[in-house]
């Protein structure tokens, strides 16, 4: 099971030691890698606090770090604050995560100071614990007085909060919280940012029994967890964890062993372990279970389970190949043979595999199972980014700027349905190019009008399944994205035009993207597939890969085999 990524996700926030100029700094012996995980100290301070000497713009400074606990109404940072300006501060609403820290002094006297905090905006916290990427340039103005001697902000500060981005690091932890999807056999991943050297039991139950963040509204499924509420905290004795609940209505055997799932894989990936003793109403969550539970007991529903890698796969030279030492192997059956592939998708069980075929003029999108004579699901003009999702039985594409969902009924046909897309449109109007379905089969990615974008899978009020929950995977690209791919349900890769870093790493759980390194690569780069330790991209030499394991990575991307061409796609399987 993947702990590290669980307890601190990779994070898209840089990690930096100084507020100096946001870039990453790294060691001169080795590349820039995206940061998968790492061990943090718990600190000494949270926060810093005010000093009797402080000048004016060290308080200022020290301020907005203080900023970042929010702990009894944000008590360490109205310590930097006059009586009547701690009164007049609402802090309420959205924290913003700003770098590139600057001070600004305007007007200064012996006993006044009007000045300007300056700063780069690249996230916002909002209530609920969820990052989210952000940009743009922050000014806030001040006015400071001395008070017994030492200065003080006397001015209004603006409502919520503002803290600079390695302070956030030192103060928060990301950790991940588990609802389960429209089926209910599945849990889907919902990352979020608590306070704290280490996330609280208390404190992360309680965030999930509060319900999924406002995106996956409509995506997931609710059973025994809808309006259950901790009623005592948490408690942690040995290797026995109690959590007692209230408020459990449903007597649904299966309900309530979903909630026994989100409960232990989210207390789990907090790093909170051991046999766990879930009570409702005084009584065992689910009968029989006495005793308590251990992940074993749920290990059905692991969001992120450990698996053997499939084989990568290639479109090369028009058809579906597998790579195996090095060499391209034609799959079974006719997608093997046909010089008429241009794109294809296999599942994660290589059950079922996708073709986008050109014939004739018109690109025929096929599916079926796996080396097995495939059937016509539709065609268009340009059919593209073919893609599974969590169920084999169904997958989608984009077909003439349109994505659809096509399904298998029993019989083995196959109907398509327009994806809604007005969510999208009304966030973004431009076209649709790229969509890659996350392996959790909610999650969505899209390239719209060259910017990448989340979604989730969703129906709508009339039945239609629908793309919701639509917002901005990054905003800090200034290069159009041609493609994207996930590599687990909670990181996305994109590669984007231009030739200085051309690939880069995006984490569901908020703040900047990451460069990966671009030595070896041969731009412009038009395709993205990743494994969970590999991201491998077509460029103008043929597929390139580099590893992203956290215990070496690469820091060099290689050909996948040495008589791959130009227009070789990758193919990872999943879903």
């Amino acid at each position: 099971m993947k702990r590290a990524p669980r307890i601190v996700v990779a994070m898209l926030l840089v990690v930096a030691t100084a507020l100096s100029a946001g870039c990453v700094a790294v060691p001169d012996s080795s590349a820039p890698q995206p940061i998968e995980a790492f061990d943090r100290k718990d600190p000494a301070n949270a926060v810093p606090v005010s000093r009797r000497n402080d000048d004016p713009e060290t308080l200022a400074r020290n301020a907005v770090k203080a900023m970042a606990d929010p702990s009894a109404g944000h008590r360490a940072a109205r310590k930097f604050l006059t009586a009547s300006a701690s009164g007049r501060w609402d802090d309420q609403g959205d924290m913003t995560i700003v770098d590139n820290v600057g001070v600004v002094v305007d007007e200064r006297t012996e006993d006044a100071v009007r000045l300007r905090i300056t700063a780069d905006k690249v996230g916002t916290l909002t209530s609920s614990g969820q990052l989210l990427p952000a940009s743009g340039a922050v000014v806030v103005p001040l006015s400071l007085s001395r008070v017994r001697g030492s200065w003080r902000i006397s001015g209004d500060i603006p409502r919520g909060a503002i803290t600079d981005r390695a302070q956030f690091l030192t103060a928060y932890r990301q950790v991940n919280l588990y609802f389960p999807d429209r089926t209910m056999t599945r849990l889907v991943t919902d990352p979020r940012w608590v306070f704290g050297a280490t996330p609280e039991a208390t404190d992360v139950v309680s965030l999930l029994l509060r319900g999924p963040a406002s995106d996956l509204a409509g995506a997931v499924g609710s059973g025994a967890d809808k309006g259950a509420t901790l009623s005592g905290p948490v408690v942690t004795d040995g290797d026995t964890v109690t959590v007692d609940i209230a408020n459990v209505t449903d007597d649904d055997t299966r309900n309530r062993t979903v909630l026994a799932a989100q409960l232990i894989w989210t207390l789990d990936g907090a790093g909170v372990t051991g046999t766990y003793n879930l009570n409702a109403d005084g009584a065992p969550l689910v009968p029989g279970h006495d005793g308590g539970w251990r992940t074993a007991d749920v290990q059905s529903f692991e969001a992120e389970p450990d698996v053997v890698p499939p084989p990568l796969h290639l479109v090369h030279d028009g058809a579906l190949v597998r790579s195996t030492a090095g060499r391209a192997i034609p799959v079974p059956g006719p997608l093997g043979t046909t010089r008429d592939v241009r794109a294809a998708a296999v599942t994660a069980d290589m059950s079922r595999a996708a073709a986008v075929l050109s014939q004739r003029g018109r690109e025929v999108l096929v599916e079926g199972r796996y080396g097995a004579d495939p059937v016509e699901i539709t065609t268009g003009r340009s059919v593209t980014s073919p893609t599974y999702g969590a169920d084999s039985s169904v997958g989608y594409a984009i077909v003439d700027g349109r994505p659809i969902q096509w399904s298998l009924d029993t019989q083995g046909s196959a109907g398509t349905v327009d994806l809604d897309v007005t969510e999208v449109a009304e966030k973004s109007p431009g076209p649709i190019t790229a969509m890659s379905v996350a392996p959790d089969g909610v999650r969505v990615a899209l390239v719209v009008a060259g910017e990448p974008m989340f979604a989730v899978l969703s129906i709508n009020e009339r039945g239609v399944p629908s793309l919701t929950g639509v917002r901005d995977a990054a905003v800090d690209l200034d290069t159009a994205v041609q493609d994207v791919a996930w590599s687990s349900s909670s990181v996305l890769y994109a590669v984007r035009a231009g030739t200085e870093s051309p690939v880069m790493r995006i984490s569901l759980a908020g703040g900047p993207s990451d460069e990966l390194v671009a030595g070896n690569l041969k731009p412009p780069l038009t395709s993205v597939a990743a494994s969970g330790d590999t991201v491998y991209v077509g460029d103008t030499q043929g597929v390139q890969q580099l590893g992203t394991g956290t215990g070496r990575p690469d820091q060099y991307w290689t050909g996948v085999a040495p008589d791959m061409d130009p227009g070789t796609l990758p193919v990872v399987p999943a879903g």
